[in-house]
């Protein structure tokens, strides 16, 4: 009897969820009717199936593949960012899920909302938060990549070109409709592929006890601070609750609700599930350092691949193969959506000066679009959790200051946001431009975050109390934007 290989096995586990995926898509895209069932799913989703749908966003890229590398250097320390990403998306249900009251398309409606509708704190935000989502999207194919990468032999750049077209396949058809119960779906996968391995690594270890004496003390201490460094775990945290915050990808699902609480519920369910994801995926970074500890630096990002085609028995690895892949691809998704929707309802008018006539079509063409630049920016860029402390600290905490400046002080003007939203880049940018050998000397330095959201906060807060207070109340703009987008939602 034929013993089946390894790759065969994992070849036609992908082939039963490419077609099971692509069937969903295919499916929603026949009900897709009017463009707000494509841009927002027709604001009627479960709160059960938008728990799977958020949690998509946060188990993808930079948790399966970025925390596990960094769990592999650094021990729990790979426990911050999905601890990061969980907290920030139970403290967004929290503070902002009663947004879904006034029907928001994005984001951003709610930010003009919050600063009178003032034409240059929007457009400033909109862009900025097109951006994010073109940020996020680059990070998922970059996942997406180095899982086919390690599956199939193929080149790196091979690999992030098909990752970008399969996720392009999954999203484009159905949009936001398909993509929330296209995430329900690979999330489920997501927890029985990874249950399933942390099981196996612990079993094989001995527990915890067993794992720990394969791995350097100080890689075991609280969140590894003595092996990654405080004010890095406490910077990647910190980056991390702040881009769901300002994220408009999680907000969108929000938006999608049947209802406030069903939101609400929702968000915050899925950040303690993503929290207690969070050790799994410590885990099994420390049992992939325990079989092999000699992986260079660089190629930490690799643990996780190198575990599943080296160590696991064949059908094992095809199941955890399959759960990377739905965690990676699920948070595309979401991030490809936002991207669409974002480029209909701002970024189009913007640059034309009208919204489009036929928005669905332009949704999928501004997604097909953004997978090209996402996957060109990939090409360039090489480790996932660099880029993400780095290119979210610029893109992101300025956001976050304003929003929650905006949602929490009512004596926030427009001039203290657009404060925030320059100082706030200027300082990430200009702390990585600082030598590394200075970095080391001082490691708050090194972690941009930190200084860059309080040089914001304070730019916000100073720049305000110097400024008259907003004229339009926020019920006022709700109405504007309401009567706004009723072009796009009745088209």
């Amino acid at each position: 009897m034929t013993t089946i290989t390894t790759h065969t096995a994992i070849i036609i586990g992908l082939a039963i969820y490419a077609l099971l995926m692509l069937g969903v898509s295919l499916y929603f895209m026949l009900r897709v009717k009017k463009p707000t069932d494509y841009l927002v799913a027709g604001r009627g989703r479960p709160a059960f199936v938008l728990v799977g749908a958020v949690m998509g966003m946060c188990i993808g890229t930079g948790v399966i593949i970025g925390a596990t590398g960094l769990s592999y250097q650094h021990g729990w320390a790979g426990n911050a960012y999905p601890l990061g990403l969980g907290l920030g998306t139970l403290l967004a249900g929290l503070m902002f899920a009663v947004m879904r009251r006034y029907q928001f398309m994005t984001l951003a409606e709610e930010i003009a909302c919050y600063y009178s509708n003032n034409r240059v704190v929007v457009e400033f935000s909109n862009i900025s938060l097109f951006l994010s989502q073109v940020c996020w999207l680059t990070v998922q194919i970059m996942g997406g990549a180095a899982a086919l990468g390690a599956v199939t032999g193929m080149s790196r750049e091979a690999s992030l070109v098909l990752a970008g077209l399969i996720t392009a396949g999954y999203s484009i058809p159905g949009g936001l409709k398909a993509v929330v119960y296209i995430n329900f779906l690979q999330m489920i996968m997501v927890l029985a592929g990874f249950g399933l391995l942390l099981y196996s690594a612990l079993a094989n270890s001995g527990g915890l006890g067993g794992l720990a004496q394969a791995i350097p003390a100080e890689r075991l201490s609280f969140l590894g601070v003595e092996s990654y460094g405080a004010w890095k775990v406490f910077g990647l945290l910190l980056v991390l609750a702040l881009a769901v915050i300002a994220d408009p990808g999680r907000r969108l699902a929000m938006f999608t609700a049947r209802s406030t609480g069903g939101a609400r519920t929702a968000m915050v369910a899925a950040g303690i599930i993503v929290m207690l994801f969070s050790v799994c995926i410590g885990v099994i970074g420390m049992y992939a350092f325990k079989l092999n500890p000699d992986l260079p630096a660089n190629k930490a990002d690799q643990a996780l691949p190198w575990l599943v085609m080296n160590v696991l028995p064949p059908w094992l690895a095809a199941v955890v193969v399959v759960a990377i892949v739905s965690g990676v691809f699920s948070a595309a998704n979401s991030n490809a959506v936002g991207v669409s929707t974002f480029f209909v309802r701002h970024i189009f008018p913007l640059t034309t000066g009208r919204f489009p006539k036929r928005p669905i079509l332009t949704a999928r063409l501004a997604l097909a679009s953004g997978f090209l630049v996402a996957t060109i920016i990939g090409l360039y860029t090489s480790n996932i959790v660099g880029f993400v402390t780095k290119f979210l600290s610029v893109t992101m905490s300025g956001l976050a200051v304003m929003i929650l400046g905006g949602r929490f002080w009512k004596r926030a003007t427009w001039q203290g946001a657009l404060a925030a939203l320059i100082v706030t880049p200027v300082v990430s940018l200009s702390l990585m431009f600082i030598p590394e050998e200075t970095q080391a000397r001082n490691v708050l330095l090194g972690t941009p975050a930190i200084p860059a959201f309080i040089a914001g906060m304070a730019a916000l807060i100073i720049t305000s109390l110097l400024t008259p207070r907003g004229t339009r109340a926020f019920e006022e703009v709700v109405e504007q934007m309401r009567k706004t987008r009723e072009s796009i939602e009745k088209n």
